[in-house]
């Protein structure tokens, strides 16, 4: 009984706007079902370009939140209660911001009078201002800073249980600070690598509005993709049906690693 709120709010804003869009999907114009949306985009090269594009994106994305965030939690698991308290609320802070203004934020930074392209020229690194902004480069940084906090609170979650016994234990048998983290520390952090790119993964590539924002109109990924078919081209079945081309393929990628998760446990669990 106190699962039924919850349940029930899947049920209506989750699970029954995906059988709409399923349905939308595989109705033609005369209201007959048909698979004509679906074969006219699994047969269009550019269907497989920018989907292709899309799933590349995220797991630049989803690549560069685990260099950044690992460390991070990493330093989160081993400092102090008060340390620990600031470095977790620096990580909780960008989430009481939209998204859209951090996306703003990095397209006033990364511009050419932005202040990278400052610092570049007066450290002498470049001579002139280089275009940063509106390339896949740009939106993978914006990506990467809102994304974070999901995956330095897995990871921390993860790291915060791992006994302390067990790196002084390699150490004491001999193992260096490196062989320590690839040995145990590593393989014990799995679930949280794991469950932390199944999140930024999904959230970077429905990232609609920083896609949109810091790659400009030279780059297309899929929201945008569905959002010209439905919008603009008024073409509903088309939109719905790549839309559930995403959502299966992406569902797919996490599914999987999901499963990889799970067996993953034994890594702590004995």
């Amino acid at each position: 009984m106190l699962a039924l709120p919850l349940l029930l709010y899947f049920v209506v804003f989750v699970l029954a706007p995906q059988v709409v869009l399923l349905v939308m999907s595989v109705r033609g114009q005369d209201g007959v079902l048909t698979a004509a949306n679906f074969m006219r985009a699994l047969s269009d090269p550019m269907t497989y370009g920018v989907l292709f594009g899309t799933l590349r994106l995220g797991a630049y994305a989803t690549a560069a939140t685990v260099l950044t965030g690992f460390p991070y939690a990493l330093a989160m698991a081993m400092a102090g209660p008060r340390l620990r308290s600031g470095m977790l609320l620096l990580v909780i802070l960008p989430l009481l911001v939209s998204a859209v203004v951090r996306t703003f934020g990095w397209l006033v930074t990364l511009g050419n009078q932005g202040p990278v392209n400052a610092l570049l020229l007066s450290l002498g690194v470049i001579d002139h201002p280089i275009r940063i902004l509106f390339t896949e480069y740009a939106v993978v940084i914006g990506l990467t800073q809102i994304e974070l906090p999901m995956m330095v609170l897995a990871l921390y979650t993860v790291l915060s249980r791992v006994d302390p016994s067990l790196m002084l234990a390699s150490r004491s048998l001999g193992a260096g600070h490196w062989r320590t983290f690839l040995r145990v520390l590593l393989p014990l952090s799995v679930p949280g690598l794991i469950g932390g790119s199944a999140l930024v993964f999904a959230s970077a590539v429905g990232a609609f509005v920083s896609q949109t924002i810091l790659g400009g109109g030279g780059l297309l990924y899929m929201p945008m993709y569905i959002y010209q078919q439905s919008i603009l081209s008024q073409d509903w079945g088309y939109a719905a049906a790549l839309a559930v081309i995403l959502m299966v393929t992406v569902s797919a990628i996490i599914f999987a690693g999901t499963v990889l998760a799970r067996r993953s446990q034994g890594y702590i669990h004995g």
